[in-house]
C-alpha cells in the first residue's frame, strides 16, 4: 500500500511540463495556464521550517503547511516583529492554535545570524522533518554584504549553504529517531539553464563572475547564482545519500515555482515595477500557485533525491549542470568560504554532529 502522505514523482519524459518546442514566452504562458496541483498530503506530526516565510511564495507555503496539519511550523523571518505579523496572518487563514507556529529570526546578510538561527531552531524542537530554504534576493545594483561579498551571493548562496549544512545534524537525528526521511528543499529556478559560458569565461569562474563588482550584471548574476545553487545541492545530495546501496537518509531536492508575482525584486525602482506589472500579469503565476510546487517537493519520495522539481515533474537540469568540473569548482569556491566562517562545517559534512 502506498503512503498517502508521499507524492511519487514523475519525470518529464513521462508527461508534464511545457512542450519542448515552445519558446521562452510561450513556455511561460503555458505555466500560467497549467498551474501545479495543490498538494493535499498531511504534515500532521511533523515539524516544518520555512525561510523567507513572511512574503510571497514562502508565506503561501507556510499557510499550506499550517493548513495541512504541521504540528510545529517554524517561520524563518528577518525580525521577530515580522514573524509575529506573519504568524497572525497565517492563523487568521488556517484557524490553528497559536502554539503550532514558532518564530526564529534570521538575517541572511550575515553568517553570525545564520549560526544563531540554527541554534534557535535546535532549542525550539528536537526534530525537523522539513527544511524549506526559500529566502532569496534579487538586486538591481551591486551591494556589498557586511562580510564583503556581494549581497545576492551572500543571501542566496553562502548563507543558505551554511544554514543547510548546520541543519544536517538535526535532520539526521530526526531520521534516526523517527525512521522517516526528512526533506531538505531549496527554492531554485529553471533560469539556471539559461546561463551561457561566455557570461563567466572572462572572469575565469562562475564564482568570480558573481562576486566581483567589475563583472557583476543584475540579470546574468541572478541566474548564475541559481546555477551555483545547483552545484551546492549536487554536492550536498552526495553527503545526504548515505551508503551508495541505500536510499538517502535525507531527501534533498530543488524546487522551481516558475515566474511568480512576488516581491523578490523589492529593491528595484518604482518605475521598474510599473514597467513589469503588465508582463507579470500575463506571464507569472500567483504566489499561491508557486507555493504548491515548494510544498509538494517536500512530500516527494526518495526518487526525487538530487532532483529538480517543477510543473509537477522531475525536470532535467540545464546543460551546464552536467559539466562536473564546473560544478565541483563552484562548490569548492563556496565551501572554502563557508568553512572559513565555521570550522565545524567539514566535520558535519563528514557525518559528525
Amino acid at each position: 500500500m502506498s503512503d498517502p502522505n508521499i507524492i511519487t514523482a514523475r519525470t518529464s519524459p513521462e508527461g508534464g511540463g511545457p512542450p519542448p518546442d515552445l519558446g521562452q514566452y510561450a513556455s511561460m504562458r503555458w505555466a500560467v495556464k497549467h498551474p501545479p496541483a495543490d498538494p493535499t498530503v498531511s504534515f500532521a506530526g511533523k515539524t516544518v521550517l520555512v525561510t523567507g516565510a513572511n512574503t510571497g511564495i514562502g508565506f503561501e507555503a507556510a499557510v499550506k503547511y499550517s493548513a495541512l496539519g504541521a504540528d510545529l511550523l517554524i517561520l524563518g523571518v528577518r525580525s521577530a516583529e515580522k514573524g509575529e505579523d506573519t504568524k497572525k496572518r497565517i492563523l487568521d487563514r488556517t484557524h490553528r492554535q497559536s502554539d503550532t507556529i514558532a518564530i526564529a529570526a534570521v538575517d541572511l546578510a550575515t553568517f553570525a545570524s545564520v549560526r544563531d538561527f540554527v541554534a534557535t531552531v535546535e532549542k525550539l524542537t528536537p526534530r525537523l522533518d522539513v527544511a524549506l530554504l526559500n529566502a532569496g534576493l534579487g538586486n538591481p545594483k551591486f551591494e556589498a554584504a557586511p562580510s564583503g561579498w556581494e549581497m545576492g551571493l551572500q543571501v542566496n548562496v553562502l548563507s543558505t549553504t551554511l544554514m543547510a549544512i548546520l541543519l544536517l545534524p538535526l535532520l539526521r537525528r530526526t531520521a534516526s529517531a523517527t525512521g522517516n526521511r526528512p526533506h531538505l528543499t531549496f527554492t531554485n529556478s529553471h533560469g539556471h539553464g539559461m546561463v551561457k559560458r561566455e557570461w563567466f569565461a572572462k572572469s575565469g569562474s562562475l564564482f568570480k563572475a558573481v562576486a566581483e563588482r567589475d563583472n557583476w550584471n543584475p540579470d546574468k548574476s541572478y541566474l548564475m547564482l541559481k546555477l551555483i545553487g545547483c552545484a551546492v545541492a549536487e554536492a550536498l545530495s552526495a553527503v545526504t545519500r548515505g551508503k551508495a546501496s541505500n536510499p538517502p537518509e535525507i531527501i534533498l531536492n530543488l524546487a522551481c515555482p516558475a515566474l511568480c508575482k512576488t516581491d523578490l525584486g523589492r529593491k528595484f525602482s518604482v518605475a521598474s515595477h510599473i514597467f513589469m506589472a503588465p508582463f507579470l500579469a500575463i506571464f507569472a503565476r500567483t504566489a499561491e500557485q508557486g507555493a504548491r510546487t515548494l510544498v509538494s517537493a517536500t512530500a516527494l519520495g526518495p526518487e526525487s533525491h538530487a532532483g529538480f522539481w517543477t510543473h509537477d515533474v522531475l525536470y532535467p537540469y540545464g546543460e551546464l549542470v552536467n559539466d562536473k568540473d564546473l560544478m565541483q569548482q563552484a562548490w569548492h569556491d563556496v565551501l572554502e568560504i563557508v568553512k572559513e566562517d565555521n570550522p565545524d562545517v567539514q566535520r558535519i559534512l563528514e557525518g559528525g554532529e
